[in-house]
């Protein structure tokens, strides 16, 4: 783990027990039940669906703000792209996925991704 006073930075395997080393490592950093959803969902989605071997998180505390970059090797994805669900639609005419991108969008101050190099980068401030 690297760290300065107010940033901190490690890196994970894409696994199940990266997520629970990544969550043990966010709760010693900042406890924040927020910041815990955001990455449960990124992370998880990361470990489901993107082929990375590994990812890496960085925390950053600003004044009056939290800062999350995390970043994976996976294939190239924008979830800042993912059309917002229809949460006012009866259920049964919903479509599946997109609903807790959603969430941490509706959580955060702002969200953006870039491509850098061969990694996914996304930046979420609270």
């Amino acid at each position: 783990m690297e760290t300065n006073e107010n940033v901190f930075e490690c890196s994970f395997p894409a696994s199940i027990e990266g997520m629970q080393a990544g969550m043990a490592f966010l709760d010693k950093v900042c406890e924040n039940p927020r910041l815990d959803l955001i990455f449960d969902e990124i992370a998880s989605n990361i470990v489901r669906c993107s082929s990375a071997k590994d990812f890496s998180v960085k925390v950053v505390k600003g004044e009056g703000s939290i800062t999350l970059v995390i970043s994976d090797g996976g294939t190239p994805f924008d979830p800042t792209t993912i059309a917002e669900p229809d949460v006012d639609a009866p259920l049964q005419d919903r479509k599946i996925g997109g609903l807790g991108f959603f969430m941490v969008k509706k959580m955060s101050k702002s969200v953006s991704y870039e491509r850098v190099g061969d990694r996914n980068v996304l930046t979420i401030v609270m």
